[in-house]
């Protein structure tokens, strides 16, 4: 009997939270819409995050286009760079942790201006990674999740960038 009453009050207090939720305006972030129609994308060398940032605008009313006289801003991605240093070490010199670190030069150009809509820029991502000798293959496989993710994130706030931007007077 105490259960039910327990249960009946736990799904009350769920009902009442997601309704004030909802009433408050709170909505999850969800990919960003940039505010142009097409865009093209390039990069210099093989870079993730383009790969990336193309899986994103694929879910939205953006097209990517190939020629970038065709679109309405060309997304350029100068330099992906990954680093991967030793951040703890143990107290017999053993490596504990890792810090790895995914940086981003990107810039946004648009056909016909000569300044660009967004100057080179950086965006950073880190995070540790921590050793384990037993199981380094595990830990090579945990690395590049850890980099893929680091992809999605660095994807996600460049679009969020160029959003903003656009919304700019």
């Amino acid at each position: 009997m105490w259960w039910s009453e327990m249960r009946s009050r736990a799904v009350a207090a769920l009902a009442a939270s997601a309704m004030a939720l909802t009433g408050c305006g709170f909505q999850l972030r969800g990919d960003p819409a940039v505010g142009l129609k097409t865009m093209s994308i390039s990069a210099v060398g093989g870079a993730g995050t383009v790969t990336e940032i193309r899986r994103i605008l694929a879910t939205g009313p953006t097209k990517v286009v190939g020629n970038p006289k065709e679109a309405e801003a060309q997304l350029r991605i100068l330099e992906e760079k990954r680093d991967k240093a030793v951040h703890t070490i143990t107290a017999s010199g053993r490596v504990y942790d890792f810090q790895l670190r995914l940086t981003v030069r990107y810039e946004v150009l648009v056909p016909g201006h000569e300044q660009p809509l967004i100057e080179p820029t950086e965006a950073v991502s880190t995070r540790l990674l921590t050793y384990s000798e037993s199981a380094p293959t595990a830990k090579e496989a945990e690395e590049q999740l850890l980099y893929k993710d680091m992809q999605v994130d660095i994807a996600g706030r460049i679009l969020r960038h160029i959003a903003v931007v656009r919304r700019e007077p």
